[in-house]
């Protein structure tokens, strides 16, 4: 039996998430009904499950098996998964090696466009918001985040897990038709990139201060800043090892 790591992206539109649910449609669902062609007799899993409707740029898997997997079987697989899903490349790694506890750092982008006009192309992959904003402001409280902190008030907190998150990188940039937000980080709470995107917009529009937003982030409320973005604009973009 062999270890392989596989990198994939998807367009997450029409799945709800990565992880397999019961009677719904996901990636991992779809993956493993393709997988299941070759064999049932594999072990799978995964850097970190993305929610409905976020995209992947980079979502590592690993897979023990005794199929063989190479360049066929990847191209077989490809084809099953059609033009959502992508294996994008693989590898023999060692026995030991596991998609997310071996993961030390992941990378996700945030997509928003605040453009008038309407371009299909950039809705399904970014979050047209119908204000202009604001790049000094969205930097200015994106480098607050920058550091260890407890995230309860920006994320949907399970109670069993460890609120505290060190974010290596938070910042953003504009381009021709868009606003790009990258946060970097050991990993990540439930909906938090949602979250922390969303209250960055509402700081934008002064419907939250810095202040309030820092004392959050210093005594986390039971209640979490309800300012979550939607998830079209979201992609995990990369996991290092």
């Amino acid at each position: 039996m062999k270890n392989y790591k596989l990198i994939i992206s998807y367009d997450g539109t029409n799945f709800h998430g990565f992880q397999i649910q019961k009677d719904k449609t996901t990636v991992q669902g779809e993956f493993q009904k393709a997988l299941e062609i070759f064999t049932e007799k594999y072990e799978l899993n995964y850097s970190g499950r993305t929610d409905a409707g976020v995209h992947a740029k980079s979502q590592v898997i690993n897979i023990k098996t005794e199929l063989a997997i190479n360049n066929k079987t990847i191209n077989s697989l490809n084809k099953i998964l059609g033009s959502k899903i992508s294996i994008n490349s693989f590898k023999t790694v060692k026995d030991s090696f596991h998609a997310r506890y071996d993961a030390f750092e992941r990378t996700y982008k945030y997509f928003v466009s605040d453009i008038n006009q309407q371009y299909p192309y950039l809705s399904s992959q970014s979050y047209i918001y119908p204000k202009k904003l604001d790049l000094k402001k969205l930097n200015y409280l994106a480098e607050l985040f920058v550091g260890e902190h407890n995230f309860s008030s920006f994320s949907k907190h399970d109670v069993n897990k460890n609120p505290n998150r060190q974010i290596y990188k938070s910042n953003w940039v504009k381009k021709r038709d868009y606003f790009e937000y990258t946060i970097t980080g050991n990993s990540f709470l439930r909906n938090m990139v949602r979250n922390l995107v969303g209250v960055q917009i509402a700081y934008c529009e002064d419907k939250v201060t810095y202040d309030e937003v820092s004392k959050n982030l210093l005594n986390p409320k039971e209640e979490r800043l309800n300012f979550i973005a939607p998830p079209n604009g979201l992609v995990l973009w990369n996991v290092k090892y």
